[in-house]
């Protein structure tokens, strides 16, 4: 898969886990909403490895983390490669306050 390819399935991926998480926090907080938490976290972070951002971690929250940190990292690339930048070194030293603030209301 094409890496902007593999970025955007990754963003509907995010964006499915915002909405369902989002549905289970307008419910008042009940005794068993921490193990309804997890196995959505972890949905997550599988569909998200299943995508090629992987991590060398065995335990669960350091591979979270790490596979977060990747998948961000590549998604604000590819926010910046949207606003004809070659990357972060080239918007910093190109980018004016118009392209700060375009920037600004991207994907997240």
């Amino acid at each position: 898969m094409a890496d902007k390819q593999k970025i955007l399935a990754g963003r509907k991926i995010v964006d499915a886990y915002r909405t369902v998480h989002a549905k289970l926090h307008s419910k008042p907080w009940h005794k068993g909403a921490p193990e309804e938490h997890t196995p959505l976290l972890k949905a997550m972070v599988n569909a998200l490895e299943g995508l090629g951002f992987t991590s060398t971690e065995a335990e669960f929250e350091p591979k979270k983390t790490e596979i977060l940190a990747k998948f961000w990292a590549d998604s604000d690339l590819e926010n910046i490669k949207e606003l004809c930048f070659a990357d972060w070194k080239d918007f910093r030293k190109r980018a004016t306050e118009a392209d700060r603030t375009i920037l600004e209301g991207k994907w997240h």
